[in-house]
């Protein structure tokens, strides 16, 4: 069979036309590009040589993050205009172009290109019953974004959201992978990839068994700037001690070509660390990222990709592009699942756990520009719209507690970034944002005051101390010149940090104290992180990435 056009190579054609159209060399685009104002405000945003390249490449195109979309097609029109260059009527229009851009997202985020699975559609749901009653007592501030959650044994949890990291994968090694056979449902329950040959095991106290690296250290180099409204008076940046080992391993190969993995959580489980990963082909699959072996088959749920992913024993709460949310039993092999309430209109782009009165609630992001409030306990029921839809999608979610109320914000794809009280189920509160989509955000805390991060495609990762009477979104670092495309928060030696992963491939840690990096980040990974999650065992924070290349990674730092 005929392969399908790649829709990339088609739209980096148009946008080549379009630029020699308006008479601008590489270079002249480039300079160019520093005076066309932002969409979204006066800052200008200039653009690289190399991202041009990327963007009008016609073997190896990428598409384009939407702020420098925007900025390429400005640039050219106005120039054009200025120039009086006439240009043919289907390159002239601005409308055009946006729509032509959602529908490229839309095709490659959502529908990456890959073979037929072989799997059988999902089953038809069955009768909506109550899942068991948890036996332990549910984290107070259960977090996740866009494709992630975490819950661990303390305060700082960890999650994610979720877009799509640039493909920039050969046509020989596209066509090598199309030539794998499709991937077979059982489980590699065998696979021990993330021990390698040479990975000896220790025993803990408890008797488990556990590899080497999980007790070793590594070295880094701690970050020596400082300068936050986290910090007090007096407190410099990390010693020596925090060193971390930021090498990382190998979890799962790609199961299929051409399978992102969007979304992960990590959490304890009946006392064992679990990773739960959601992946493009709708399926949701269950790993122990300490000894690398899958807990369960690749499991049918969702007939489109799962962006998002919460875990809090004993379930977990899958998001789907297909509008649907699926709530899962993970204390049973293998895990059920039942749908939450009614097929929403347009894709839930996140999903987050918390807690209101004692009980367990999901709080959904979607595409239909709504905040809904879920109860995993009562399947049948359809989530609750929280105050009215905003004005545009909403890609993110993360949920905590700000003195003792339970307390959810929101990134949408215009930038702005809102506070919701849980409790009271009223509108969100603007707090202010990013220049672009923010698709990544996650809650923590630090010397007791809970914070947000947000990670933007305006290639910013910002802190809002959720304390103040007017929270203030303050910039980690220096601005990275790739979409943020996930964000996380953890302990690493006793030290709250923030994770964050970007397009270019970057795995950066930053200590929201200090606003500056912690250590040289994280290293492994070929391609950027889709979804990143913080665990703690024993202690020690274990760290698990998802990948646009279908990899899987693991970190003990």
């Amino acid at each position: 069979m005929e392969e399908t056009p790649d829709p990339r190579v088609e739209f980096a054609r148009r946008l080549r036309t379009l630029q020699e159209a308006a008479g601008l060399s590489v270079r002249r685009l480039e300079d160019e590009s520093v005076r066309t104002p932002h969409r979204r405000g006066e800052k200008q945003l200039g653009l690289r040589r190399s991202t041009i390249a990327g963007m009008t490449s016609q073997k190896r195109p990428v598409r384009p993050e939407r702020a420098n979309f925007e900025t390429f097609i400005d640039t050219c029109l106005r120039v054009a205009h200025e120039n009086e260059s006439p240009l043919p009527p289907n390159l002239g229009d601005h409308h055009a172009w946006d729509a032509a851009y959602l529908e490229l997202r839309d095709q490659v985020d959502r529908h990456p290109r890959r073979p037929v699975a072989t799997r059988s559609p999902p089953a038809a749901d069955p009768e909506p019953q109550p899942l068991p009653a948890e036996t332990g007592t549910m984290p107070d501030t259960i977090t996740d974004v866009d494709t992630n959650n975490v819950a661990d044994d303390t305060d700082d949890l960890a999650n994610d959201t979720n877009d799509v990291a640039d493909d920039t994968t050969s046509d020989a090694r596209r066509a090598e992978k199309a030539s794998r056979p499709a991937r077979e449902k059982t489980p590699p329950s065998r696979r021990r990839i993330l021990l390698g040959t040479s990975a000896a095991l220790a025993v803990a106290g408890t008797g488990t068994v556990v590899p080497m690296w999980l007790t070793s250290s590594g070295s880094g180099s701690p970050a020596t700037k400082s300068g936050s409204s986290f910090a007090p008076a007096g407190v410099g940046p990390p010693s020596a001690e925090s060193a971390y080992s930021a090498v990382g391993r190998l979890l799962s190969a790609p199961i299929s070509p051409d399978d992102p993995v969007w979304s992960v959580a990590v959490g304890m489980v009946k006392g064992e660390l679990l990773a739960v990963v959601g992946r493009a082909d709708g399926t949701v699959q269950l790993w122990d990222p300490i000894t690398g072996r899958a807990r369960s088959a690749p499991l049918d749920g969702h007939d489109k990709p799962v962006y998002s992913v919460a875990l809090a024993a004993p379930i977990a709460v899958s998001a789907s592009v297909d509008g649907t949310l699926r709530v899962w039993n993970i204390t049973t092999s293998p895990p059920p699942s039942v749908r939450l309430g009614a097929m929403i209109g347009g894709g839930i782009n996140s999903v987050a756990l918390g807690t209101v009165n004692g009980r367990a609630v999901a709080v959904s992001a979607a595409d239909d520009r709504t905040v809904r409030l879920w109860d995993p306990a009562s399947p049948a029921a359809t989530g609750t719209v929280l105050g009215a839809r905003l004005d545009s999608a909403v890609k993110s979610v993360a949920v905590g507690t700000v003195r003792g109320t339970t307390i959810a914000v929101t990134g949408s794809e215009d930038g702005t970034m809102r506070l919701w009280n849980v409790n009271t189920r009223r509108p969100g509160r603007l707090l202010g944002g990013h220049q672009a989509t923010i698709g990544a955000l996650a809650i923590g805390t630090v010397r007791g005051r809970t914070f947000a991060v947000s990670g933007s495609e305006d290639g910013e990762v910002r802190t809002w101390d959720l304390t103040e009477a007017t929270p203030t979104g303050r910039r980690l670092g220096d601005r990275i010149n790739n979409a943020v495309k996930t964000v996380a928060t953890g302990t690493v030696n006793g030290r709250t940090v923030v994770i964050s992963g970007s397009d270019d491939g970057a795995i950066l840690i930053w200590d929201p104290a200090t606003g500056q990096r912690y250590g040289n980040g994280l290293t492994g990974p070929a391609t950027g992180a889709e979804s990143i999650a913080i665990g703690v065992l024993r202690g020690r924070a274990i760290v698990v990435s998802g990948h646009w290349d279908g990899t899987i990674w693991t970190w003990s730092l």
